[in-house]
């Protein structure tokens, strides 16, 4: 039976703070070549699904092409990925479906029961339902709906679920895993001859001090909450506005589950609480979200914690990908150079993560 509804994940960047502030320069924007009639029969055989036609849909993932897929009776969105897929981002969402979890976007499940389905040339498929909508950095979101994302959250890390996937999603430890990045782009030189590289290495020599005094302030804070006993909940790590979906019915769907980890629940609570990652959240907006999600105990130094990760990160990301990425555009170099400016500026990123 063909799926009843589809999804635009064309609103589902992933990754860090730069990537979801300019996602442009890794969108992939033209179609890689499809064939249709591969394709068709893949969709037939695996999930008894008649496609009467595709249309590329520009996406995020540099690894996979993605179409919306035109049916009789509705529509779906297929997601062909080079590569083997990762099983539990997909595994995540379905389980949360599955038990009930109503606003979050899973696969659909083949005629065999399975989330995925292998192609030739080592190449997988997903399908995912259509779902009419934009993502809330461009719809906006209305009372009723922040506090069906903050109920929707409260769900997901209230599930239970963290037991099922213990074995196989990673779990908080503090470690400050870009740390060791930070430093080694502070210390390293452009490799190409960019003129935005050049700027990015002026903006590093010239705000050294306040990085080095955000890795020791964010390794402190680490130290810290590693000595503390948290309860860990099954976490999406990066739900954003951009990966929140606005239905056109009114829906709130959580999507794009590539980070899900185990920990704190600060870690999602990350992007309501002061939060400025993809759009701003605004003082009445964070009051309805906990008006869904309910009274709790929210751990301050968490959040800053979180917030010094998130952007040290970035600054590693910036520096990786523009000093030593010779087949990057330079206007997305120049991008990049930007936002890390932008962090640096008046106001700016580094001058208010402690305000909580």
């Amino acid at each position: 039976m063909a799926p009843s509804y589809a999804v635009n994940i064309m609103v589902q960047p992933t990754g860090s703070w730069s990537r979801d502030l300019a996602l442009y320069r890794r969108r992939v924007l033209e179609d890689p070549g499809l064939d249709a009639g591969e394709l068709t029969d893949a969709l037939r055989t695996a999930y008894g699904v008649e496609a009467t036609g595709f249309s590329f849909v520009p996406g995020y993932d540099m690894h996979a092409a993605s179409y919306g897929v035109a049916t009789s009776d509705g529509g779906a969105f297929a997601k062909l990925r080079y590569g083997p897929v990762a099983t539990t981002p997909l595994d995540v969402p379905r389980a949360l479906l599955d038990a009930g979890v109503s606003n979050v976007l899973a696969p659909i499940r083949t005629l065999t029961s399975t989330l995925w389905h292998p192609m030739g040339d080592g190449r997988t498929l997903v399908l995912y339902p259509f779902v009419a909508g934009k993502n809330a950095m461009v719809a906006g979101m209305t009372a009723d709906q922040w506090r069906m994302f903050g109920t929707a959250l409260r769900t997901v890390h209230d599930s239970g679920l963290e037991e099922q996937f213990a074995d196989r999603l990673p779990a908080e430890t503090f470690d400050l895993p870009s740390a060791g990045v930070v430093r080694a782009v502070l210390a390293q030189h452009p490799s190409v001859n960019s003129p935005a590289a050049d700027r990015l290495h002026a903006l590093l020599l010239e705000s050294h001090g306040p990085i080095a005094a955000m890795l020791d302030r964010a390794e402190e804070l680490a130290t810290r909450l590693g000595e503390r006993s948290f309860a860990h909940v099954l976490c999406h790590a990066d739900i954003h506005a951009a990966n929140l979906l606005v239905a056109d019915d009114g829906r709130i769907l959580l999507v794009d589950w590539d980070g899900t980890m185990l920990a704190p629940r600060e870690r999602d609570l990350l992007f309501v609480i002061g939060s400025r990652i993809a759009r701003a959240v605004e003082p009445h907006e964070e009051a309805w979200f906990f008006e869904g999600y309910g009274d709790v105990e929210v751990v301050r130094e968490a959040i800053v914690y979180y917030r010094y990760e998130r952007v040290l990160e970035d600054i590693g990301e910036f520096g990786l990908s523009v000093f030593g990425d010779p087949a990057l555009p330079e206007s997305s170099r120049e991008s990049q150079v930007e936002l890390a400016e932008s962090f640096f500026a008046p106001g700016g990123i580094v001058e208010t993560v402690e305000r909580v």
